[in-house]
């Protein structure tokens, strides 16, 4: 039998090339990402644009223009509030000196004494200065009403052209989701234009390369690139229809795969066939019906798939019954038979001689 034999090579080399198939994958899923980024930075439309195409331009500068006038409004109401803090704190002032002036005064007059000329005058100009300052606070007062009247009517301008303009950018609104649906679809058919020769690439040498020695390679790219696809799906499609996909796709695959299981046991490959025959000669189990394999130790004996290890079954000898030609009695199989080249018993099912190590043809499987 013509066989290619597969070196699998040490588990510390296996491991290395499942540490660095892991590695590829992530590094392929990040150069993806970082491709798939710069396609997302593609100019898109601009909301102020299109709302200017939709507004009045005369109520936006009509609104600025009152924007303008209310924060001028808003300023001169402060500072004349400022202005009475002042006049409030030089009343008060002035109204303790005259109050303080006119207790001396009283005092005097009790003890008999005639207020001086100075006396009287200083409490004129308190009496003035009270009075000045008191109307003064008070014309504060009608101006910090009339402007605080004018920006209530600014203000209620303000709202009626904020009500009109809301009305008009509803439909920019309308048109800007519209241009950036229109915007999304191209970012995503940009983005699966590079995701998708890519997928049917790695699906191709998939297909035709995944026995070879490369098929590690393969797989970790395919993975990495399916899951670049899902996630521009998922950000892109609409999720009532992605659900659909995601779902159809899973049955795919997992139809395949129980498709593929199904197509080994019905039509094993070699390879796999000939694992099998190798266990079950390891349990001492007919390779073809699982029945127990009765000869030599091994006839009058009892075990099970987890026991037989724990016989300690002796090596055969030439001329002992199990160095005979052995037959399965359940489904007739020859189990042991003649070597064609050294008349030794050897494994029927297995490919060489373990005494001679010739070589004869498998059956077809």
């Amino acid at each position: 039998m013509n066989e290619t034999r597969k070196n699998k090579g040490p588990w510390t080399h296996r491991l290395a090339i499942l540490v660095f198939s892991v590695g590829l994958a992530v590094l392929v899923y990040w150069l993806l990402g970082f491709v798939l980024t710069d396609i997302a930075t593609l100019p898109g439309p601009n909301y102020a644009e299109t709302e200017k195409q939709f507004l009045d331009q005369n109520l936006v500068s009509q609104k600025k223009d009152t924007e303008k006038q209310i924060a001028d409004m808003k300023r001169k109401i402060q500072d004349q509030r400022e202005r009475q803090t002042i006049l409030r704190d030089s009343t008060g002032n002035s109204e303790r000196t005259m109050n303080q002036l006119l207790a001396f005064q009283r005092l005097n007059l009790e003890k008999g004494v005639k207020p001086s000329p100075e006396e009287q005058q200083a409490l004129a100009e308190s009496q003035n200065t009270f009075l000045s300052t008191q109307k003064r606070y008070q014309t504060l007062n009608e101006s910090i009403a009339q402007l605080s009247e004018e920006l209530r009517s600014l203000e209620e301008r303000q709202r009626e052209t904020e009500f009109t303009l809301e009305k008009q950018r509803q439909p920019a609104r309308d048109e800007y989701a519209k241009l950036r649906r229109v915007h999304d679809i191209k970012i995503a058919f940009l983005k699966m234009l590079v995701l998708v020769p890519l997928l049917l690439i790695g699906l191709f040498f998939w297909l035709k390369k995944r026995g070879g020695i490369y098929t590690p390679i393969i797989y970790a790219s395919c993975i990495a690139l399916a899951v670049r696809v899902l996630i521009v799906m998922n950000e892109y499609f609409p999720k009532r229809y992605f659900k659909y996909i995601l779902i159809l796709v899973s049955l795919g695959i997992v139809l395949r795969i129980l498709v593929y299981l199904l197509r080994m046991v019905a039509f094993p490959k070699k390879d796999w066939l000939l694992k099998q025959y190798k266990e079950a000669y390891d349990k001492f189990r007919c390779p073809i019906c699982d029945y127990p394999i009765r000869r030599g130790p091994l006839r009058y004996a009892v075990w099970s798939r987890r026991s037989v290890r724990k016989l300690g079954i002796p090596e055969a000898s030439p001329g002992s019954p199990s160095d005979e030609a052995y037959t399965c009695p359940s489904c007739g199989s020859k189990v042991y038979e003649p070597c064609e080249s050294c008349q030794a018993i050897r494994h029927s099912l297995l490919p060489f001689c373990e005494k001679c190590g010739a070589a004869r043809p498998q059956p077809e499987c």
